[in-house]
């Protein structure tokens, strides 16, 4: 079995997607996909290549490590995944997510609380994706008329410094505001130095990320927001790029880009005129239980009140039913799924917490006024 070289640049929550991605192409082609955790050491890519013998390479960030390049690779073709374009300097094959479509989600997605300000928080150090993502967020806030303040990353600094520099940055900006942090680590970050520094979350502060990890999502106080990247699809690009490179040789100089899939929201981005934490509770539930069959009686007890009760302070915090906050947080469920072709239409209503496809059918047409295979043909074109 011919052998293809994914070597990931660290372990990262994304890294399981975009080799699963690359896998799900190679059984197309008899492939195996052998992967490589460089994790910030350098790799004998010479003893590595005279081990494995492969087909090609899949590098992420590949174009930034001196040890993966034409004079170890040879002939060999490779992908290289999220690298700057302008570093390879044309002939090569580059798969990198779609920056200005995170960048405007994320916007469209604080504009909604309609907060008067907005700020930015990129990554520890200069990266040009950071910095598109930045420009494109930026871009969809002042079109709305409205400002945005960016804390600027440092070439070189201690954590120390860092933290102290981000909490006198977070004290300084006017109250309230949302912030779009350039990935979940960072928002990790922001809500520590908030925490730290008397600021609270969603309060002061609502916070949306990008990548959607739920090892750090979920454990943030409060649980964070976040856009969740295609990065199956990452994979699979590679691999369908390394497919045409083996096919012909003289294919090159072809950027493809993956994009964001969909938003999962959390608390740090729940706003309400007046808090209760009874409806806090309420909603956390529902968001990780709706898809479990869960019904109102069942969040009422969460909120320790009788339906009745519950229902009346849920509706006066919220605007709506606790079925309506159910059921959103349902076809949230249901508008993922739907994105994944190879996902049957009629498997997803019992995923997604409805007893019958029936069930599920009459409700998404009522609130879409279309059928989910419309949705899907006119969202992902199959």
């Amino acid at each position: 079995m011919d052998t293809v070289l994914f070597i990931t640049y660290s372990d990262k929550y994304s890294c399981a997607d975009r080799i699963a991605g690359a896998r799900r192409f190679a059984e197309r082609r008899g492939w195996s996909v052998q992967v490589i955790e460089r994790r910030g050491r350098t790799l004998d890519m010479r003893g590595i290549l005279d081990l494995w013998k492969p087909i090609g390479v899949i590098a992420e960030c590949g174009g930034g490590i001196p040890e993966i390049s034409a004079r170890t690779l040879g002939r060999i073709p490779v992908v290289y995944l999220d690298e700057d374009p302008k570093r390879l300097r044309g002939h090569s094959l580059n798969v990198v997510s779609d920056t200005r479509a995170v960048g405007e989600l994320a916007a469209r997605e604080l504009l909604a609380l309609e907060l008067p300000h907005y700020a930015f928080v990129g990554w520890y150090r200069p990266r040009f994706w950071a910095e598109e993502r930045r420009a494109a967020f930026e871009a969809a806030v002042r079109l709305h008329g409205g400002t945005c303040e960016s804390f600027r990353c440092a070439t070189a600094e201690s954590a120390s410094r860092r933290s102290r520099r981000l909490g006198e940055w977070l004290k300084s900006l006017p109250k309230p505001c949302g912030i779009f942090a350039v990935y979940d680590v960072i928002g990790d970050e922001i809500m520590q130095t908030a925490a730290a520094n008397g600021i609270r979350v969603p309060e002061d502060v609502a916070v949306i990320g990008v990548d959607d990890d739920p090892i750090i999502c979920e454990r943030t106080n409060p649980p964070m927001t976040s856009i969740k990247m295609d990065h199956g699809r990452a994979g699979f690009l590679c691999a369908r790029l390394l497919d045409e490179k083996m096919r012909n040789p003289q294919f090159s100089n072809v950027l493809l880009k993956f994009g964001p899939m969909y938003v999962t929201r959390r608390l740090s981005t729940r706003r309400f005129a007046k808090s209760d934490r009874r409806v806090q509770k309420a909603i956390e539930y529902i968001r990780r239980t709706a898809c479990e069959g869960i019904d109102v009686d069942m969040v009422a007890a969460v909120m320790g009140l009788a339906r009745r009760q519950a229902e009346i302070v849920f509706r006066r915090l919220t605007g709506h039913s606790i079925y309506d906050e159910i059921v959103n947080v349902r076809l949230e469920s249901v508008e993922a799924l739907l994105l994944n072709p190879a996902q049957s239409i009629e498997a997803i209503a019992p995923q997604c917490g409805w007893p019958t496809s029936a069930g599920l059918r009459k409700v998404f047409s009522a609130r879409y006024g279309m059928s989910m295979r419309e949705w899907r043909k006119r969202n992902v074109g199959t």
